[in-house]
């Protein structure tokens, strides 16, 4: 314990210092199990507003945990992080905040939520694409592009643990993409579309069951925990809204298509 303050009061030294030499990007670190900020914690956040941000800044936030414990429970605790870190910075928009569950391995470092400015953020993720692969572009994962006004679109990347609501960890990358076409077009707005698969076709809007909850409702439950990330995000609730079709409107091309969330633009 006193090793970690020894650490944060070394780091916010250094910050008040020489916060331009962070080139926009810094790490939060926490104890096992903890998703709770410190007097420690805010104290460099407010090193970091006061040295380093201005207020047209936007913010990047990501979170972690080390692996050890349960997946899903590292998940929730890496979110929690972000989330919490996030509600540090008020007065800053924040493009991003969201955890990424556990990195492998039980060192501290992976117990952290990085801070980046959205400009380093946006720059970085380009050079670690090029450097992958220079001749090709980053990859897209939905074509937000040709979303057009009244069609509904499958929402691609997104998958959900078996007869759950929980989104999986595979899922972020594509949420990343949507909540960050959604804050770059202020304007659009829309509807989020839930579907499960085999169900009756003789009782057609009969839901599937969540096994999470015990409630018969997976396909709307679905759609609105997309619903609950995108707001939790900084999409204003009057942008959008969720709703559960069940298996009324089955695609003919099996489960694995049935199974979806789809997105329907209302205005652009």
């Amino acid at each position: 314990m006193l090793h970690k303050y020894l650490f944060l009061s070394c780091c916010f030294t250094v910050l008040c210092c020489n916060a331009q030499q962070q080139q926009g990007e810094w790490s939060l670190y926490f104890e096992n199990n903890a998703h709770t900020l410190t007097p420690q914690h805010h104290q460099l956040i407010d090193s970091i507003k006061k040295h380093a941000l201005v207020p047209t800044d936007s913010i990047v936030l990501k979170g972690y945990a080390s692996s050890p414990a349960d997946e899903h429970y590292n998940l929730k605790l890496s979110e929690k992080r972000a989330l919490n870190t996030k509600n540090a910075f008020p007065e800053y928009y924040t493009i991003i905040a969201t955890g990424l569950g556990e990195l492998e391995g039980d060192e501290a470092k992976n117990r952290r939520v990085d801070i980046m400015i959205w400009a380093v953020y946006r720059e970085k993720m380009k050079l670690i694409s090029q450097s992958e692969n220079p001749t090709k572009a980053p990859e897209q994962i939905n074509d937000f592009a040709n979303f057009t006004i009244g069609e509904k679109f499958e929402l691609k990347g997104i998958h959900f643990y078996p007869g759950r609501d929980d989104i999986r960890n595979d899922s972020k990358e594509a949420l990343q993409q949507l909540l960050v076409f959604l804050k770059e077009n202020e304007t659009v707005t829309f509807r989020l579309l839930g579907h499960v698969c085999c169900g009756k076709k003789y009782d057609p809007g009969r839901d599937g069951y969540n096994n999470r909850t015990g409630k018969t409702n997976l396909s709307e439950a679905r759609a609105k925990r997309i619903y609950q990330y995108l707001l939790e995000n900084g999409i204003d609730k009057n942008r959008m809204s969720a709703r559960g079709y069940a298996y009324r409107y089955p695609t003919g091309k099996g489960d694995k298509f049935d199974r979806r969330v789809e997105i329907e633009i209302i205005s652009r």
